[in-house]
Formats: C-alpha cells, sequence, structure tokens
C-alpha cells in the first residue's frame, strides 16, 4: 500500500535538513573575570575587528545609551576567510543586558539562513565568572552547512579563546593605568 502524504507535509525530494543537519552550539565554561569584565568585552561590538579571528570589520549602528540596563542596537560585521575566498557580511540585531550580563544577537547575511547567538554570564565564588555561550544557525546552501558542521565546533572554542584574551588584556591595561 502506497503511504499516502497530507497537503502541507514536505514531499518525498525536497531539500529539509534533518534536525542533526541543522546545527547547535553551546559551550559553558568558568574564567577568572567578573560578569562586568567579560561582559564589556563582549557588548562592545564595535571592537570585534581588532581581536575576532576573520573578523575583517565591525561597525555598530543606532546605538543609544541604555535604558533600564538593556541596550538594543545594530551591528555589521564582515568576516573573510581568504584561502577559500570567502568574505561575509553579517547584519546583526543586538540586545545587551547589564542587570543579567546577557547578550543576544539575531544575525542575517547572504549565505545565512538563520543565525542567533546568546551569552549570558554568571558571577561565581572568587569573583569568577561561569560563560554560557549557545549559537544556533543554518546556512542557506546545503553544501556549505555540511562544511560548517564539520568546522563550526573549533571555529565557535576559538572565538570565546578570543573574548577571553581580549578581557584578559583589557584587565592588565586597567591594571597598568592604575
Amino acid at each position: 500500500m502506497r503511504a499516502k502524504i497530507s497537503p502541507g507535509c514536505a514531499r518525498p525530494g525536497l531539500n529539509i535538513p534533518a534536525i542533526d543537519e541543522v546545527p547547535k552550539f553551546s559551550a559553558s565554561h568558568r574564567v577568572n573575570f567578573t560578569p562586568q569584565q567579560i561582559f564589556a568585552v563582549v557588548s562592545d561590538v564595535g571592537s570585534y575587528k581588532d581581536f575576532l579571528p576573520l573578523v575583517e570589520r565591525s561597525t555598530v549602528r543606532n546605538r543609544k545609551p541604555a535604558v533600564d540596563g538593556t541596550e538594543n542596537f545594530g551591528a555589521d560585521l564582515v568576516v573573510g576567510y581568504n584561502k577559500m575566498g570567502i568574505q561575509e557580511t553579517f547584519s546583526s540585531q543586538v540586545q545587551a543586558n547589564l542587570k543579567d550580563f546577557s547578550v543576544h544577537t539575531v544575525s542575517t547575511g547572504n549565505a545565512v539562513k538563520k543565525l542567533i547567538s546568546s551569552w549570558q554570564i554568571t558571577p561565581v565564588e572568587g569573583g569568577q565568572s561561569e560563560i554560557a555561550f549557545v549559537v544556533d544557525y543554518e546556512m542557506k546552501s546545503p553544501m556549505l552547512q555540511k562544511l560548517m558542521k564539520g568546522m563550526f565546533d573549533h571555529a565557535a572554542r576559538k572565538i570565546m579563546g578570543a573574548f577571553e584574551e581580549r578581557a584578559e588584556a583589557e584587565r592588565d591595561q586597567h591594571e597598568l593605568q592604575a
């Protein structure tokens, strides 16, 4: 007996990614920085070009003073990988909340169907912080999706490391000035 497909259901042969092909990266770990120190680095999107790997340009649009500890603004990042001839511009809407030390972004780009990232920084004993970082993404090209799936875990960990290095450099700079 042949299976019937109800109206509105996916038809065989459509390119619908399986659940495990739509990656969601998450990592959490403790760092030797206060939530304020890490939040300052993560929410300073305009300086990403100075320390994040592959970010060639980072600009902020329509940033206004925080209302009740929350800022909403736009940002554009140009990311390039010269070895593969890739250059992509991501436009993002950013919400940075100083009260709960969170930064959330929703981004769009030519190759990206969905890119949502979230940082949650929680204070722990001894002036340390627990950082939870989540990225949920889907590329428009199934081939690029497969390529990214294989590299994304490594790339996301490098990004987290770059944020920590930047926080350390800024802490050292403040100590020198004091």
